[in-house]
């Protein structure tokens, strides 16, 4: 891989993943392998998703036809990047079947008491 491009994966540009403190990623671990023709490859490292019961502070929420994601965390929680702390606490992986089915109701954590293990495992 051009250093030029090593950079901006290890600086996680346009997208802030591993600095923006909103990020699932924030403080997650780059590392690096290298493939069988030495080429160099960065990645993250693996985030292990915490158990819904870490959100020990929840409100319940009932999904209505238009919902997305995004826009339930910028209402309940400030910031529409944080959809994912509503994935982990509902167990979710796919952030889509959390607002497919209307009438469900789904776990919103109370942003003013997300657990610090959240955000890496």
């Amino acid at each position: 891989m051009d250093q030029a491009l090593a950079s901006l994966i290890t600086s996680a540009a346009g997208t802030g993943a591993t600095t923006n403190p909103n990020s699932r990623y924030y403080g997650v671990r780059i590392d690096s392998t290298t493939l069988a023709d030495g080429t160099p490859v960065n990645y993250l490292a693996r985030r292990i998703i915490p158990q819904p019961d870490t959100y020990s502070s929840t409100q319940s929420y009932m999904i209505v036809e238009g919902d997305r994601l995004d826009n339930l965390a910028a209402k309940f929680l400030g910031d529409p990047a944080l959809y994912w702390m509503i994935c982990d606490a509902n167990g979710a992986t796919d952030p889509d079947e959390l607002t497919a089915q209307v009438g469900a109701t789904i776990l919103i954590p109370v942003a003013s008491n997300i657990p610090s293990g959240a955000r890496n495992g």
